[in-house]
């Protein structure tokens, strides 16, 4: 008797295991409603963290890790059109958010024109599309300008979109003083 129980568990479990749905398996991301093209999110139903609409969400990223292959756009970058999609599909007015980056370090070859890039490393800028949608929604958008004078670049070799900061602390130092929340990844 003892063995065709445990025949009997046996059995439940592989039918649980093939025949259940396994939690997130069709579960897929998807981009919009704010950017199409860029930003995919996962919808979350039932957040034991509830968000505000009315609240103003201001936040301002820390960009410095290097993308190795130059033809690979900067996830961190992307990562504010994940911003704007995942929050406003969760009811926040995307006028209630008020974004800005710095670029620094490693990552300040991904604020370069389409020109300086390609000379560089023989490809269009991965980043130029990503950049534009950001500025087109207001995010500003910012260099620091010890790295960029460190790597050899003047304000010529910028995207038109890229402002120069005296330093990434500097940018940093204000937004966060002006109640901007810091991401750092």
């Amino acid at each position: 008797m003892k063995k065709t129980f445990k025949s009997q568990l046996f059995f439940l479990a592989i039918i649980l295991v093939y025949v259940t749905p396994s939690f997130g398996q069709n579960v897929k991301s998807s981009t919009g409603p704010v950017f199409d093209d860029y930003g995919p999110v996962y919808s979350i139903d039932n957040v034991d963290f509830p968000l505000d609409s009315t609240q103003q969400y201001k936040a301002v990223f820390d960009v410095d890790r290097d993308q190795a292959d130059p033809g690979q756009h900067n996830a961190i970058i992307s990562s504010l059109h994940r911003y704007y999609n995942m929050h406003v599909r969760s009811g926040i007015p995307k006028e209630n958010l008020h974004l800005a980056f710095v670029v620094h370090g490693g990552s300040t070859k991904d604020v370069l024109s389409s020109e300086a890039y390609k000379a560089k490393y023989n490809v269009e800028n991965p980043n130029k599309e990503l950049i534009k949608t950001l500025s087109e929604m207001g995010v500003g958008i910012y260099i620091c300008g010890q790295s960029m004078m460190s790597r050899g670049y003047n304000k010529e070799d910028l995207l038109p979109e890229v402002k120069v900061g005296l330093s990434a602390m500097t940018v940093l130092t204000v937004y966060q003083r002006n109640n901007y929340g810091l991401i750092k990844f």
